[in-house]
């Protein structure tokens, strides 16, 4: 499981979510392989929007770049959660809890550049490939199928149009969250009488 949290009372909260510069990491890695280019840690083609460092930035309308930003959004699978009492015959001491349930990303691909609507449309059909999902789900991320056509929008930047195409995704995360809580096996109880 991914990262955990404990509680003052002792309740040890351990979750499978993905943080957001996991899904970063993995949807930009898997983006460089859609467009056919080896993942390096610092690519000119494909950034994470939002960075640390610097603003967003395309030096002329002739060189191809792709940001890709992802966020977290409301559905309604996120507010449906099975839980499930987990009982360890070996660890008598140990009750545990786990939630089930499905966390929605929504993914946002900005193409720029001569060759953005062709580079929208690679990625937009990789993510009908087996190769690319198995990928994905390796990550307990599933695409939705059924999504829109990437949409070109010319934008003006300082006077000079470039050439724009935007594309979104919704996917899935299957998340698991363990709450461990520890508990007593016996107390000895002493009953003083006066």
């Amino acid at each position: 499981m991914g990262q955990s949290k404990t509680y003052a009372n002792g309740q040890v909260l351990v979750s499978s979510a993905l943080e957001l510069s996991a899904i970063n990491t993995a949807i930009y890695n898997l983006t460089l392989g859609m467009l056919g280019l080896p993942v390096v840690d610092n690519s000119a083609l494909v950034r994470i929007e939002y960075a640390k460092e610097g603003q967003p930035f395309i030096p002329s309308p002739d060189v191809d770049t792709c940001f890709v930003r992802c966020m977290t959004q409301e559905g309604v699978y996120d507010k449906l959660r099975d839980v499930i009492e987990i009982v360890d015959p070996d660890d008598e001491l140990k009750d545990q809890s786990d939630q089930r349930y499905t966390r929605e990303w929504a993914i946002h691909w900005c193409f720029y550049g001569p060759n953005s609507t062709d580079n929208a449309r690679a990625v937009r059909s990789a993510l009908f490939q087996e190769y690319f999902t198995d990928q994905l789900a390796a990550a307990n991320l599933f695409p939705e199928t059924d999504f829109p056509i990437p949409v070109r929008v010319p934008e003006l930047i300082d006077g000079q149009y470039f050439e724009r195409v935007d594309l979104e995704c919704t996917i899935y995360e299957f998340v698991i969250e363990s709450l461990i809580d520890n508990t007593v096996k016996s107390v000895e109880v002493k009953l003083n009488t006066y």
